[in-house]
């Protein structure tokens, strides 16, 4: 069997490096005027030219989104943009409005086009559809069952693909108007404020003032916020359904999400075909709720999603894991890195390096760049700290919350190499 490809989100060009570095065969990126990720830091012209010459140079594919629902007065741009695009040659571009699809084969009919899971492909005269007029890839809608997949898979040549780890929108395929009638920002032009996510009470209309619960909690009620779809468990059926790329969400995510989300889904994709490959999942699953998530579903793949799954009285965010620096270059036994949080000897961290999994490691010194030992430093300084074997050059350090400022030694780095 094939093995599927990994697709990552890359909101920016850190988030590029980070997706590529633990193992993205491919990921995707836009410009703020024409990605629905436009809050996203994103990329402007000549950083697109660049982050697509940083992916080919990694042997890495890159895919840019221009998936807007566009209004005439975007026309002009469009075709502006697919015009860079065609000298900058991506290997796709990511588009759900027929008129941009449209623009791009006129223009730059070079272009590989996949079409966006908010085109809504849930059957498979659409996807026939899409197919005969020369799209390479489809993006299906996440209200597909595995068996509506593989019907789909049965009548199409075309590559496919799905969102298999992420957040997921209370609207249909994320076609969504709740932030457009909140707060004046529309979702289809790349503006979400994210309004599924916040805390709602009701209110009845003669008893003004008075907020109703709603399996309320200290925290409030996220009665419209999905779980995150997470479907690590289950690749291997996806695989065998016929699907030839799985998407992971999360360009809005930071470094510390992305890098443990794709480490996970990279081992899990190579391990397709494996007998314990379901022994191997409680450890990948381990592994995804240290990042930021609310909770996981399977989504539709398997039918209607549980009610639960959609009413999530609970906390809107969890995290077990907190980022604490990059490492910018490793010499020996010593690496420079860059912190992201503040950091005191004697705190326990753990490297999200292979081979040290779930490991932690006191800091027993460290030194500032003139080589002076230091007890503490903060967020954005450079630091150098001693490193067990197998840390490389942009692992991420992280720390457990709970295990904030602990004297406790786990396993310690120095002098223990074989950790």
């Amino acid at each position: 069997m094939k093995k599927p490809e990994l697709l990552a989100p890359a909101g920016d060009f850190e988030k590029l490096r980070t997706a590529l570095h633990y193992g993205a065969d491919a990921v995707y990126i836009g410009d703020s005027r024409f990605s629905l990720r436009g809050k996203a830091g994103n990329f402007q012209r000549n950083e697109l030219r660049d982050a697509v010459a940083y992916a080919h140079a990694h042997n890495a594919r890159a895919y840019v989104t221009v998936n807007i629902f566009a209004h005439n007065r975007d026309l002009k741009f469009v075709e502006e943009h697919a015009l860079l695009l065609r000298d900058i040659r991506p290997d796709a571009v990511i588009v759900s409005d027929p008129g941009i699809f449209s623009i791009f084969r006129r223009i730059a009919p070079e272009i590989d086009i996949h079409i966006s899971t908010q085109a809504n492909i849930t059957n498979a005269e659409t996807a026939r559809f899409w197919e005969d007029l020369g799209a390479r890839r489809l993006i299906l809608a996440r209200e597909l069952s595995v068996d509506e997949i593989r019907e789909i898979r049965a009548k199409t040549r075309i590559a496919l693909e799905v969102f298999v780890h992420g957040s997921i929108c209370i609207s249909y395929s994320g076609r969504c108007y709740i932030s457009s009638f909140l707060a004046s920002r529309s979702a289809n032009s790349g503006e979400c404020t994210n309004s599924c996510r916040w805390s709602y009470s009701l209110m009845e209309e003669k008893r003004q003032g008075e907020y109703l619960p709603v399996f309320e909690d200290e925290r409030g009620t996220y009665i419209m916020s999905s779980r995150d779809l997470c479907m690590i468990d289950h690749l291997p059926l996806l695989a065998e359904a016929g699907i030839d790329s799985f998407k992971i969400e999360g360009r809005m995510k930071g470094i510390n999400y992305l890098a443990g989300v794709v480490k996970s889904y990279r081992e899990a994709v190579d391990a397709i075909g494996r007998e314990d490959y379901a022994g191997l999942c409680a450890g990948w699953r381990e592994e995804l709720s240290r990042s930021s998530n609310r909770g996981f579903t399977t989504g539709m793949f398997f039918g209607k999603q549980s009610d639960t799954d959609y009413n999530f009285d609970e906390e809107s965010y969890r995290m077990s894991h907190e980022l604490v620096g990059v490492v910018l270059d490793v010499q020996g036994n010593r690496a420079r890195v860059a912190l992201r949080n503040r950091l005191d000897r004697g705190d326990e961290v753990e490297f999200l390096s292979s081979g040290l999994e779930g490991k932690r490691f006191e800091v027993a010194s460290m030194d500032d760049p003139e080589g002076f030992a230091i007890t503490s430093a903060r967020n954005e300084e450079i630091i150098f700290l001693e490193v067990p074997a197998g840390v490389r050059k942009h692992d991420l350090i992280r720390r457990d919350k709970d295990f904030r400022g602990s004297k406790k030694v786990i396993a310690p780095v120095a002098g223990d190499r074989d950790c």
